[in-house]
């Protein structure tokens, strides 16, 4: 079964995360299709305004670190560097509806989304450090842009939980919408009648706007590093501890 649904209304390719009943976490699959469904939606000439989403409560609880599918960690990282990668070269508009908790990389890649949308059960964390991981999704150049350096530290560094009006106060959400279907309908009569009425500008200024403040070439860079750097810290001893610790909680909750 597919991990995403792929809806196309006209212009608007809208992508769902969709494993409700994980907190549409990211499992190995679901990095490949959503990856797969950006570069068609780049490709299409009918497609000028991508939305993701997610199905039910959450936008997505980031990576399935407990997905069996893939045994390699290289190559499960590889397809997140790949999905990363499917961001920065989007070439259209690029909106995150983010409608419930975006946790880690879910957080991390909504810095290279064009707008952020949040509804009022958006929350939004990072929770690395405590995984003895790194940051991802190129946050470690896009958040200091976007919330200056010293928030981008405290939330990258600290893991705490952001919601939606605290992360619009440090710019990582544009505006907060109406929940559910109604809502996203808005959003999307919203951005084509007032923000990109006409396509072809959004496409130049988007392209150059990645080549002045923060380039193309320069976010590429940061995923290779941050991924690379991941690489080495899931193969860590901090890493292996904190799953044998939550395993442990886990088993230890199932008991009481």
């Amino acid at each position: 079964m597919s991990t995403i649904l792929v809806i196309y209304d006209g212009s608007v390719q809208i992508i769902s995360f969709n494993r409700p009943n994980k907190l549409n976490a990211i499992s190995f699959q679901c990095y490949n299709e959503v990856t797969k469904a950006l570069i068609e939606g780049a490709k299409n000439d009918s497609v000028f305004l991508t939305i993701l989403t997610g199905v039910g409560k959450a936008y997505s609880s980031g990576t399935d670190l407990f997905d069996s599918s893939v045994i390699d960690m290289e190559d499960r990282l590889i397809a997140t560097r790949d999905f990363v990668r499917a961001f920065i070269d989007y070439p259209k508009l690029l909106v995150a509806l983010v409608n419930g908790p975006a946790i880690g990389i879910a957080c991390t890649t909504l810095g290279l989304c064009d707008l952020v949308y949040a509804t009022k059960t958006a929350t939004f964390s990072c929770p690395f450090h405590r995984l003895g991981i790194t940051a991802e999704g190129c946050s470690s150049i896009t958040f200091p842009l976007i919330m200056g350096k010293t928030r981008a530290t405290e939330f990258l560094y600290s893991g705490k939980t952001l919601n939606a009006i605290d992360a619009q106060k440090i710019g990582l959400v544009n505006e907060i919408i109406n929940d559910g279907i109604s809502g996203r309908n808005q959003l999307i009569k919203k951005i084509t009648t007032e923000i990109a009425l006409y396509k072809l500008p959004i496409v130049y200024t988007k392209s150059m706007m990645l080549n002045g403040v923060i380039s193309k070439d320069e976010l590429h860079k940061a995923n290779d590093r941050e991924i690379e750097r991941l690489i080495e810290r899931f193969n860590s001893d901090d890493f292996q501890n904190s799953i044998a610790n939550y395993f442990k909680q886990r088993k230890l909750k199932n008991k009481l």
